[in-house]
């Protein structure tokens, strides 16, 4: 029994690792295909290249996938990991952040609610009116386009709950490196300071290089890395 309670638990691990591993590949090609040459702030000339985007659904499903796969997919097999622990605090602080990968990956499914359908739809809309109609659905765009600040805004501090959470739960179970969970605090906490940049500014220019963009990069190498050692963790 225990024999194949282990394998079982390996066979997670593994499928955890993977979860991890390829959400962040099908994250990172679908946001480099996202189309995003105009300024961001610029909402008339970022609303013509959105309607004229064919790629437009297929990008954001491939995001919504992405996120899916490493909130409610890695962050799953690391909470059973975690479960494991002999201190009872790691695993109750694990279960807190199970709870909160949930929250985010709901949190992902609102946003691809407003963004991939919603804003789309309006922008479109949009495109197609004239006179004193185009002045009315171009509001209602932007209007959309808030919604969607702050939906981003309320992810990130989501996300970021989620690297902290964890990381404090890994290093309350002593069953990975000490230095994951250092890593994970920071980059949780710049993600969380990232929401407050999106609260104040929304999508300003240099948001893609700096904090907000810098918070996913690091956030995926850190998601990545995590994977990696749940791997070696299996064969070891």
């Amino acid at each position: 029994m225990q024999q194949n309670m282990a394998q079982i638990d390996r066979a997670v691990l593994r499928m955890g690792s993977i979860a991890f591993l390829a959400g962040v590949v099908i994250i990172i090609v679908s946001t480099l295909l996202h189309p995003s040459r105009q300024d961001p702030s610029n909402q008339p000339l970022v609303f013509i290249e959105y309607t004229n985007s064919d790629s437009w659904i297929a990008v954001h499903i491939g995001q919504f996938v992405g996120g899916i796969v490493v909130f409610a997919g890695g962050f799953v097999a690391l909470f059973r990991l975690l479960l494991q622990s002999e201190f009872p605090a790691a695993s109750m602080i694990a279960c807190i952040g199970f709870a909160t990968a949930i929250m985010t990956a709901s949190a992902i499914t609102i946003l691809q609610v407003v963004d991939r359908i919603a804003l789309k739809m309006a922008v479109d809309s949009w495109a197609d009116a004239s006179g004193e109609e185009k002045t009315i659905a171009f509001r209602v765009a932007e209007g959309i386009r808030w919604v969607e600040y702050g939906t981003i805004s309320s992810f990130h501090i989501l996300q970021g709950a989620v690297a902290v959470i964890f990381g404090v739960a890994i290093v309350r179970s002593m069953l990975l490196s000490r230095w994951i969970c250092g890593a994970g605090d920071i980059v949780g906490a710049i993600s969380i300071i990232a929401c407050i940049e999106v609260a104040y500014m929304g999508f300003g220019y240099t948001n893609f290089v700096g904090l907000r963009g810098t918070s996913m990069i690091i956030y995926f190498i850190w998601i990545a890395i995590l994977g990696a050692f749940m791997w070696i963790k299996t064969i070891s």
